[in-house]
Protein backbone atom coordinates (compact mmCIF):
# COMPACT_ATOMS: atom_id res chain seq x y z
CA UNK A 1 0.00 0.00 0.00
CA UNK A 2 1.18 3.30 -0.71
CA UNK A 3 1.41 6.25 2.08
CA UNK A 4 -1.28 8.13 0.27
CA UNK A 5 -3.81 5.37 1.21
CA UNK A 6 -2.16 5.36 4.61
CA UNK A 7 -2.20 8.61 5.57
CA UNK A 8 -6.39 8.89 5.76
CA UNK A 9 -6.07 5.56 8.21
CA UNK A 10 -3.66 7.10 10.49
CA UNK A 11 -5.22 10.66 10.71
CA UNK A 12 -8.41 9.19 11.92
CA UNK A 13 -6.63 6.94 14.07
CA UNK A 14 -5.29 9.79 16.01
CA UNK A 15 -8.27 11.71 16.08
CA UNK A 16 -10.13 8.94 17.44
CA UNK A 17 -7.60 8.10 20.24
CA UNK A 18 -7.63 12.31 21.11
CA UNK A 19 -11.37 11.82 21.38
CA UNK A 20 -11.15 9.50 24.00
CA UNK A 21 -10.65 10.76 27.76
CA UNK A 22 -7.20 10.64 29.26
CA UNK A 23 -8.65 8.39 32.19
CA UNK A 24 -10.09 6.26 29.96
CA UNK A 25 -6.36 5.75 27.94
CA UNK A 26 -4.85 5.16 32.00
CA UNK A 27 -4.86 1.59 32.34
CA UNK A 28 -6.12 0.87 35.73
CA UNK A 29 -4.60 0.07 38.73
CA UNK A 30 -5.77 -3.08 40.25
CA UNK A 31 -7.01 -2.95 44.23
CA UNK A 32 -3.99 -4.09 45.82
CA UNK A 33 -2.32 -1.09 43.51
CA UNK A 34 -4.53 1.31 44.76
CA UNK A 35 -4.50 0.40 48.25
CA UNK A 36 -0.43 0.50 48.08
CA UNK A 37 -0.52 4.26 47.72
CA UNK A 38 -3.98 4.74 49.66
CA UNK A 39 -3.62 6.96 52.84
CA UNK A 40 -6.33 4.44 54.81
CA UNK A 41 -9.07 6.57 54.30
CA UNK A 42 -13.12 5.50 53.12
CA UNK A 43 -11.83 6.37 49.80
CA UNK A 44 -9.24 3.16 49.65
CA UNK A 45 -10.05 -0.26 48.44
CA UNK A 46 -12.01 -2.25 51.57
CA UNK A 47 -11.43 -5.90 52.84
CA UNK A 48 -14.49 -7.32 51.51
CA UNK A 49 -13.87 -5.52 48.05
CA UNK A 50 -10.23 -7.07 47.65
CA UNK A 51 -11.17 -10.23 48.96
CA UNK A 52 -13.90 -10.66 46.24
CA UNK A 53 -11.89 -9.37 43.42
CA UNK A 54 -8.46 -10.72 43.82
CA UNK A 55 -7.57 -14.25 43.92
CA UNK A 56 -4.16 -14.15 45.18
CA UNK A 57 -5.45 -12.13 48.18
CA UNK A 58 -8.27 -14.14 48.50
CA UNK A 59 -6.00 -17.36 48.95
CA UNK A 60 -3.15 -16.16 50.72
CA UNK A 61 -6.08 -15.40 53.28
CA UNK A 62 -7.75 -19.15 52.93
CA UNK A 63 -4.29 -20.83 53.01
CA UNK A 64 -3.01 -18.74 56.29
CA UNK A 65 -6.13 -20.27 58.00
CA UNK A 66 -5.94 -23.72 56.86
CA UNK A 67 -2.18 -23.87 57.66
CA UNK A 68 -3.51 -22.72 61.20
CA UNK A 69 -6.32 -25.19 61.89
CA UNK A 70 -8.91 -22.27 61.01
CA UNK A 71 -12.00 -22.32 59.00
CA UNK A 72 -12.75 -19.23 56.65
CA UNK A 73 -15.99 -17.87 58.77
CA UNK A 74 -19.00 -17.65 56.21
CA UNK A 75 -19.63 -14.06 57.04
CA UNK A 76 -15.77 -13.19 55.58
CA UNK A 77 -16.98 -12.20 51.91
CA UNK A 78 -19.88 -9.46 53.90
CA UNK A 79 -18.13 -8.82 56.39
CA UNK A 80 -17.88 -5.41 58.30
CA UNK A 81 -14.27 -4.25 56.68
CA UNK A 82 -12.18 -1.70 57.07
CA UNK A 83 -10.12 0.03 53.87
CA UNK A 84 -6.51 -1.31 52.85
CA UNK A 85 -3.94 0.55 55.09
CA UNK A 86 -0.04 0.47 53.78
CA UNK A 87 2.21 0.01 56.49
CA UNK A 88 5.92 -1.02 57.23
CA UNK A 89 6.79 -3.26 59.55
CA UNK A 90 10.19 -5.37 59.89
CA UNK A 91 11.49 -3.41 56.95
CA UNK A 92 8.99 -4.75 54.48
CA UNK A 93 5.99 -2.93 52.84
CA UNK A 94 2.49 -4.79 53.92
CA UNK A 95 -1.50 -3.69 53.71
CA UNK A 96 -3.61 -3.19 57.03
CA UNK A 97 -6.93 -4.61 57.16
CA UNK A 98 -9.88 -6.28 59.22
CA UNK A 99 -12.99 -8.07 58.48
CA UNK A 100 -15.47 -8.67 61.37
CA UNK A 101 -19.16 -10.49 61.57
CA UNK A 102 -21.80 -8.29 60.90
CA UNK A 103 -23.57 -7.36 64.62
CA UNK A 104 -21.28 -8.61 66.20
CA UNK A 105 -17.44 -7.32 65.79
CA UNK A 106 -16.53 -9.77 68.56
CA UNK A 107 -15.64 -12.35 66.11
CA UNK A 108 -12.75 -10.88 63.43
CA UNK A 109 -9.47 -11.22 61.53
CA UNK A 110 -7.34 -8.24 61.60
CA UNK A 111 -5.01 -9.34 58.56
CA UNK A 112 -1.34 -7.91 57.30
CA UNK A 113 -0.74 -8.53 53.62
CA UNK A 114 2.58 -8.99 51.81
CA UNK A 115 2.02 -8.05 47.75
CA UNK A 116 5.47 -9.21 47.01
CA UNK A 117 5.09 -11.83 48.39
CA UNK A 118 1.62 -12.76 47.85
CA UNK A 119 1.23 -13.75 51.30
CA UNK A 120 -0.53 -13.23 54.77
CA UNK A 121 -0.48 -13.04 58.23
CA UNK A 122 -2.87 -12.39 61.18
CA UNK A 123 -5.09 -12.68 64.19
CA UNK A 124 -8.75 -14.07 64.49
CA UNK A 125 -10.55 -13.05 67.66
CA UNK A 126 -13.77 -14.72 68.56
CA UNK A 127 -15.53 -15.92 72.08
CA UNK A 128 -14.57 -19.34 72.66
CA UNK A 129 -16.96 -21.97 73.95
CA UNK A 130 -16.63 -20.86 77.55
CA UNK A 131 -17.84 -17.52 76.71
CA UNK A 132 -14.06 -16.26 76.99
CA UNK A 133 -11.68 -14.44 74.35
CA UNK A 134 -10.07 -17.22 71.35
CA UNK A 135 -7.12 -15.70 69.63
CA UNK A 136 -5.23 -17.20 66.94
CA UNK A 137 -2.25 -15.90 64.72
CA UNK A 138 -2.39 -17.41 61.20
CA UNK A 139 0.69 -17.13 58.67
CA UNK A 140 3.40 -17.00 61.36
CA UNK A 141 3.53 -13.47 62.25
CA UNK A 142 6.79 -11.66 63.49
CA UNK A 143 6.35 -10.25 67.05
CA UNK A 144 6.49 -6.76 65.27
CA UNK A 145 3.68 -8.20 63.00
CA UNK A 146 1.23 -9.88 65.82
CA UNK A 147 1.78 -6.28 67.91
CA UNK A 148 -0.10 -4.47 65.39
CA UNK A 149 -2.78 -7.43 63.91
CA UNK A 150 -3.47 -7.52 67.91
CA UNK A 151 -3.78 -3.10 67.86
CA UNK A 152 -5.91 -3.28 64.76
Amino acid sequence: MSARLLLPLFIGAAMALAAVPAQARTPKLSLIEQAQSCDGSAACPYFADVYKADYAFRQAFNVALKKAGLKRQRWVPNGVTSPLKPVEIDGKARLLSSVCEPHNCGHRYSILYDPAERSMTGVYMGSDAKGGLRTVYFGEPSIAEADMLYKN
